[in-house]
């Protein structure tokens, strides 16, 4: 992957391009402290992700982003922010943000941060190329949009969902879709979250409630862990203190954290409860 560095601190920038050069992250093709000097190299260049601060004196991180989209950038876009303003994080998920990094940087998030970012990447491209191959016949390409629809296709409180997921580092997981077609299950029918719920998911799907199950506590469980090793690096993480805090209890995230310093043998359980239950909580507060 090749990195672009936008921030008006020069210091930071030069601890950004050591931490993905020393830990081969990737290749920093270039960076600047000025966002419209930027602008054009990151059009020219086109690097994989660009890795820009929210408050620059010239011009916002989130104005760049927008800016940088209508002109046609394909790159992903990871935010460096002090900020846990909801309103203003919502903002730069709207103009096309992947990832937040805290301020200030350390290793173990800005590590995770790209890896995950570059994971999705890889993941969008391949998707990308089995639509462009089973496009060429008509039949083959029905089948794949059918087993992937499209984002487009799902209603607006779905898609709003993605903010919470992306800061769980789990929207690529394979159960993240069940999760949404369960939530999605329970707002329709106005109820809580039981096995019955997960029955008729099963049953729209073709598929067995094992089955189904399990995807999902692997994606909650991947989410876990993310949550874990934000609290680690930062406990003032918004990954932890924000929206952590919706859908895995505090006992769970502990456990978590002690199973990744190597102080217990297990880690934090997920409940898909607890998690449907918060997802829902979620989206109330975002309506």
């Amino acid at each position: 992957m090749k990195y672009y560095i936008v921030d008006d601190n020069i210091a930071t920038v030069k601890s950004l391009a050591n931490i993905i050069r020393s830990r081969k992250i990737g290749e920093v093709c270039g960076y600047s402290t000025d966002p419209e000097a930027a602008m054009e190299e990151i059009l020219e260049d086109r690097p994989d992700i660009v890795l820009v601060d929210l408050l620059m004196s010239e011009m916002d991180g989130i104005s760049l982003v927008e800016r940088l989209r209508k002109s046609g950038s394909g790159s992903a876009f990871v935010m460096l922010s002090k900020v846990t303003d909801k309103e203003m994080i919502g903002n730069a998920y709207k103009a096309g943000v992947e990832f937040f990094i805290h301020k200030p940087v350390n290793i173990a998030e800005v590590e995770k941060v790209l890896n995950n970012v570059a994971e999705k990447i890889k993941m969008r491209r391949i998707m990308e190329d089995l639509r462009e191959l089973f496009g060429e016949d008509g039949n083959k390409k029905g089948a794949v949009e059918d087993a992937l629809p499209e984002e487009s296709a799902v209603n607006e409180e779905l898609q709003s969902l993605d903010m919470i997921f992306n800061m769980l580092g789990m929207l690529g997981e394979k159960g993240t879709r069940e999760i949404r077609e369960v939530y999605a299950c329970m707002r329709d029918c106005g109820c809580g979250y039981d096995k019955e719920i997960l029955s008729r998911v099963a049953e729209e799907r073709g598929d067995s409630v094992k089955n189904l199950e399990q995807r999902i506590r692997r994606a909650m469980k991947k989410g876990l862990t993310n949550v874990a090793s934000a609290a680690l690096a930062d406990y003032e993480s918004e990954v932890f203190q924000i929206y952590g805090n919706y859908v895995f209890d505090f006992k769970s995230v502990r456990d978590e954290m002690d199973f990744l310093e190597g102080k217990s043998k297990s880690g934090g359980r997920v409940s898909i409860s607890h998690f449907m239950e918060g997802l829902i909580l979620y989206g109330n507060s975002i309506r």
